[in-house]
């Protein structure tokens, strides 16, 4: 999932070289994605698609094969196709692993293995860029993405083991209901399968956590869109790259620090850390024309954005919030095509304006998330 969904943002400095495109083609490019990833969630919270290993194996070798159909034309309208699919693929496989990994999910050890994955598949995305970027040219680039992604696929194979004792009591019970929705599947298996759900929270608190997640998704997406853009005057359009691979490092370990700190300070306490760090990288970026403020940006950016989804997510559905990992999913994946479609529409070539709005966003994120008190 991190190669589908992330791999675009270290080699689009080279398509923009190679293929003369503006901030919109690009934009637009990255917004299908997103749509597709929304596409994909809703599916998945509608119950139209639930978490099976026909559809997560279906999913990955899709992924796999929409990362070498990009090189079949560089005409925008094939590239918007090709990433929408690809987004949607990702979505299920996201959705089948944490329905089925809630409860384990819990563990700090656990989390850091399977969100951490996607870290490990930013840094090696950047890699890949970094190392062959001059050799092979972008389509060649898509195509070691590609195999990259059939040896992951071989190793993530296998449908992911089932968590034992309570939390495999509570999926099983979850599964036998057909009248449950998936998302509610979804929360109880987050909540490590408890016998009750907690008391739902007053309606204003869940719209107020609902609508900080909708502009964290509209922020951090722009960040990991336009980094390496941003990062291409001052490094050159393919070591521009290194950024990526530093965000990327920084993810791996993220979801257990996060879940440590979590642990230990309170989960509220530890979003709203991880939002402000958040926002101080894209204020670092929006001032990144030195490879200081870049790798600053980059590294505060890998190190808090799987943070927020994890802990956000958890947080909702520990507060009782009905369908709290669809509702918080869809809201911020309509953050994430918001995002780029705004720069497209109305930023244009101005990368740098981008990063400012970014930085309000995460802010107003921030903002939202403390006013809600979950």
């Amino acid at each position: 999932m991190g190669i589908g969904r992330f791999f675009y943002t270290p080699v689009l400095p080279l398509m923009i070289a190679a293929l003369h495109w503006t901030s919109s083609d690009s934009a637009w490019t990255a917004t299908a994605n997103y749509v597709g990833y929304l596409l994909g969630s809703a599916v998945m919270a509608r119950g139209w698609l639930r978490p099976h290993p026909v559809t997560y194996r279906i999913s990955l070798v899709a992924s796999t094969a929409l990362l070498a159909a990009v090189v079949v034309s560089p005409a925008v309208p094939w590239q918007m196709l090709v990433r929408t699919a690809a987004g949607f693929a990702s979505a299920l496989i996201f959705v089948c692993i944490t329905q089925v990994l809630g409860g384990v999910l819990k563990r700090p050890a656990s989390a850091g293995l399977v969100y951490g994955g996607v870290g490990t598949g930013i840094t090696v995305s950047g890699l890949a860029v970094w190392l062959l970027g001059n050799a092979v040219g972008w389509q060649g680039l898509w195509l070691v993405a590609a195999a990259i992604s059939a040896v992951f696929s071989i190793a993530a194979w296998s449908w992911p083991a089932r968590a034992e004792g309570p939390e495999r009591a509570a999926e099983k019970a979850s599964t036998s209901n057909a009248d449950n929705s998936a998302d509610n599947d979804a929360d109880k298996n987050a909540d490590g399968g408890a016998d009750s759900a907690p008391t739902p929270p007053p309606a204003n608190r869940s719209r107020l956590l609902s609508a900080g997640y909708f502009f964290e998704g509209f922020g951090y997406i722009i960040i990991g869109t336009y980094l390496v853009v941003l990062a291409g005057p001052v490094f050159g359009p393919t070591a521009a790259a290194l950024t990526w691979i530093i965000a990327g490092v920084a993810a791996i370990p993220s979801p257990v620090l996060w879940s440590r700190i979590a642990d230990r300070f309170g989960r509220r306490h530890a979003l709203l850390a991880c939002y402000l760090l958040q926002f101080i990288g894209a204020v670092a970026a929006v001032f990144g024309h030195s490879i200081p403020g870049l790798v600053i940006a980059a590294f505060l950016f890998g190190g808090t954005f799987m943070g927020v989804t994890m802990l956000s997510i958890a947080t909702g559905a520990n507060s009782g919030m009905p369908g709290a990992a669809a509702r918080l999913t869809t809201w911020y994946s309509l953050g994430q095509v918001a995002g780029p479609a705004l720069v497209a529409v109305v930023i244009g070539q101005s990368v740098g304006t981008a990063f400012t709005l970014a930085a309000v966003a995460v802010g107003l994120g921030a903002g939202l998330t403390a006013a809600s008190r979950l």
